[in-house]
């Protein structure tokens, strides 16, 4: 959480500017529990997939409106 909230916003992957944004919503330890809910989720997708992290699986997902 650290290294998101001192990273410049234009360098900012998009964990690390949801990070920035739930800390802003809901303070310090509840972001840290979002984080390790959501580090679990993938953890959970990639073990279940037998696949590797890929930190771009999210564009190939989205569905066109």
């Amino acid at each position: 959480m650290q290294s998101a909230l001192k990273q410049p916003p234009e360098r900012a992957s998009r964990l690390q500017r949801w990070i920035v944004e739930v800390y802003a919503r809901v303070g310090y330890h509840k972001t840290l529990i979002a984080i390790a809910n959501k580090h679990a989720r993938i953890l959970w997708a990639m073990l279940a997939k037998d696949e590797a992290y890929d930190a771009d699986a999210w564009k190939r997902s989205v569905t066109p409106a």
